[in-house]
């Protein structure tokens, strides 16, 4: 196993992002809030584009899975966003990062065939890097599984494509897990919709190797949003209007 997988077994990683339109876009606010996080116990970070893990392998010894985000305006339902090409997938390497994290789905704009062969070119040129591959579906955890080319298999983008979209509300995607652990023998990292201290229990009795939480800890307007909606919904209840 991977030295910098091994570190993250049985562990909490952070994911710490921020977009333009937010007021913590920013490589300094990541390194903070990725500072934060390692306080508060996280054994890794996960961090989008080359100038955020820059700043925060500066302060951080912990493993960074290190993503590169080309936003387009397409349908994000349908279109490869994370690290989508090799040349993606170097950036966010040679700016510090110890496991590469890249959209692993098979969709009508890029096959199987496509796939396998980046991940081939990632492993040829940084052999020392372990692979993260996100996936939305069984199907393809086992593909690529298959492949011998990752290290860790995320449920990270089940429900964000088109051929998974459904309604999960609030709720992780543990049946997947389940099925994907009874199935394949490397690491599980599981992603997604993780908001209560009853979803990560029940990801850890699903059994995962590790847990990625996001929004509920890193993205404030977002939490706060979930606390106003509450209140505005009760209140709605409470008066009838």
């Amino acid at each position: 196993m991977h030295q910098a997988v091994e570190k993250l077994i049985h562990k909490i990683i952070v994911s710490c992002q921020a977009y333009e339109d937010t007021p913590l876009y920013g490589a300094d606010y990541m390194k903070r809030m990725a500072e934060c996080a390692i306080m508060g116990g996280a054994a890794g970070i996960r961090a989008c584009w080359p100038q955020d893990i820059k700043a925060i392998r500066e302060c951080c010894d912990k493993p960074i899975i290190g993503i590169n985000k080309y936003i387009t305006e397409g349908d994000p339902l349908d279109e490869i966003i994370i690290t989508p090409t090799f040349e993606a997938a170097e950036e966010v390497i040679e700016a510090g990062a110890d496991i590469i994290g890249l959209d692993c789905t098979i969709r009508p704009s890029r096959g199987f065939e496509e796939l396998t062969k980046l991940l081939e070119h990632i492993k040829k040129i940084y052999p020392d890097i372990a692979i993260m591959a996100d996936i939305a579906s069984y199907e393809e955890g086992i593909k690529v599984a298959e492949t011998g080319l990752v290290d860790i298999i995320s449920t990270t983008l089940s429900g964000y494509t088109r051929a998974t979209l459904c309604d999960y509300g609030d709720e992780p995607n543990v049946e997947l897990l389940k099925q994907l652990k009874a199935s394949i023998s490397i690491p599980i990292n599981a992603e997604g919709r993780v908001w209560e201290l009853s979803h990560l229990s029940s990801l850890l009795d699903a059994g995962a190797d590790m847990v990625t939480i996001g929004t509920a800890i890193t993205r404030p307007h977002l939490i706060t949003k979930r606390f106003t909606d509450f209140n505005n919904e009760y209140l709605k209840h409470l008066t009838g209007k």
